[in-house]
């Protein structure tokens, strides 16, 4: 069985036209023959147009062939045999994604995962080591690695300690059906986890530092006073209400700013903007962070109890939020609050703190092999470059060197007859 993997390339058989256009249009001399005497040649009529066979036909069948050659090998064939599938399902191509999430795993850490990831390339036909902090994220990267093999049947290997969240059955969607999923846990993670977070200022009028403990029973923080220190400076939120609500404003903002504001970027700024306050009309949010923020207001709890529906929009390099309060409204102190909380989240920790890990029982339902090769997989999928064209490609040099030939023995020939003429 051959199968084409580029059929469209059959279009190119029309080029066969030219040569043959060639050689029925070749000019022709005619044989000089010597009589005695002219009355002994015979009276013919000669026609302006006639059939003809095309000049020199065995150079023309040839040059055909070159060309069709040339054809076939651009239609990439690939023969399919018993044996190649054979050897095809023997080998496997093998994405191995190492999941980095803690990188204070320590030497002895590494050295254990970097032994699990190389014995599993050794037995691989070929493989390919993604690191990745976001599973997820590697997955698509394997399923479009996956799509370029060569034929083989496809694996991915994730070498994870899975914390919960990492994954879920529909994590693997992006996988082709026929791929293989197993997965290898390095180690078990720890049943307590500590970290001390950053620094929250204007809590209770003072600077304060969080202590946070996961365990299995969920998370602790305890709270420790670094003193009032230095004020923290809130120019990077602004508050625009009517002249007569001004005042009113500000307090709202120092409200909200008393339950704490997390440490966050101050070229980060923000205003909000109340009934009557003076700002004039932005455009749509085109900014990452802004647009982080946005997302964050219009899923706010505290907007939903306070029954307030903010605008967003940027201008100026500011998030420019408008309420449909006024600055003396009782919404006003919650609106600044969700305000700060989009533009400077609190962050207890990252995934590394998680202590609780996916069941081995869900690894064992989402495990599965990879599956047998198919033609269809190829037609389908595959941009093969070894291909059986490279014989068609050989046969075409070598019908082109037959073809060198043929000209050269024409010339020599024609330059014999020329010199016997003349003589």
């Amino acid at each position: 069985m051959i199968l084409w993997l580029a059929p469209a390339a059959f279009a190119a058989f029309a080029l066969l036209a030219g040569p043959l256009i060639a050689h029925l249009l070749a000019r022709r001399n005619a044989r000089r023959v010597i009589f005695p005497a002219a009355h002994f040649v015979p009276p013919a009529q000669a026609a302006a147009i006639r059939l003809r066979r095309p000049a020199d036909l065995a150079l023309l069948i040839v040059r055909l062939a070159i060309l069709s050659a040339a054809v076939l090998a651009a239609a990439q064939p690939l023969f399919v045999t018993r044996w190649n599938l054979s050897a095809w399902n023997a080998r496997i191509s093998r994405v191995v994604i190492v999941d980095t999430t803690g990188a204070d795993r320590g030497q002895h850490s590494s050295a254990v995962i970097d032994g699990l990831a190389a014995r599993e390339a050794v037995s691989a036909y070929v493989t390919q080591g993604i690191d990745t902090a976001d599973l997820r994220e590697g997955l698509q990267r394997a399923a479009n690695w996956l799509a370029f093999r060569p034929p083989s049947r496809g694996e991915v290997v994730v070498v994870s300690d899975f914390r919960r969240g990492a994954l879920d059955r529909d994590s693997f969607e992006v996988l082709p059906r026929d791929t293989g999923i197993r997965f290898i846990r390095w180690r078990s993670l720890p049943s307590e986890q500590t970290t001390t977070l950053k620094p929250i200022e204007g809590w209770r009028g003072g600077r304060w530092q969080a202590t946070a403990t996961v365990d299995k029973d969920g998370i602790r923080t305890d709270w420790a006073s670094l003193g009032r220190g230095q004020k923290e400076d809130q120019s990077w939120l602004t508050v625009l209400a009517a002249p007569a609500d001004a005042g009113a404003a500000a307090r709202a903002k120092t409200a909200a700013a008393s339950f704490g504001v997390a440490p966050g970027e101050a070229s980060h700024r923000c205003r909000v903007v109340f009934t009557g306050g003076d700002e004039a009309a932005g455009e749509p949010i085109r900014t990452p962070w802004m647009a982080r923020a946005a997302l964050v207001l219009r899923d706010s709890d505290l907007l939903r109890q306070a029954d307030v529906a903010v605008a967003a929009e940027e201008r100026g390099g500011a998030l420019i939020v408008r309420a449909p309060v006024s600055g003396s409204s009782a919404a006003a102190p919650a609106v600044v609050r969700a305000v700060m909380l989009a533009m400077r989240p609190a962050v207890i920790g990252g995934r590394e703190l998680e202590t609780a890990a996916i069941p081995d029982t869900d690894l064992a339902a989402w495990r599965r092999d990879p599956a047998a090769v198919t033609t269809s997989d190829m037609r389908r999928r595959w941009q093969l470059t070894d291909t059986d064209g490279r014989a068609f490609w050989a046969l075409a040099l070598v019908l082109l060197g037959i073809e060198s030939w043929m000209r050269r023995s024409r010339r020599r020939v024609v330059a014999q007859e020329a010199h016997a003429s003349a003589a």
